[in-house]
């Protein structure tokens, strides 16, 4: 699987120390997926313990993805509620 990273998505993994593995790990195999506002983008979770990453994708075609932003969620947000 391609993942095209642009620069804003870049930056913020740089600034939150998040590495293209991390990323890859967390797409292949979730722990948890969530809807999006954007009927088009994925929202998927992966814990890296203690950490949960927390990444926004967009798919494009079978063997590509662009992602949107990735980040460590907080303590108060690791669970999901329903």
């Amino acid at each position: 699987m391609q993942i095209i990273c642009p620069i804003h998505a870049k930056e913020r993994m740089e600034q939150r120390n998040i590495t293209q593995k991390q990323i890859e790990k967390a797409i292949k195999d979730p722990d948890v997926r969530m809807p999006t506002r954007h009927k088009q983008r994925k929202r998927i979770m992966k814990k890296f313990s203690p950490k949960t990453l927390d990444v926004i994708y967009e798919p494009r075609g079978k063997d590509k993805i662009v992602l949107i932003t990735a980040m460590w969620l907080r303590e108060e947000d690791r669970e999901v509620k329903g």
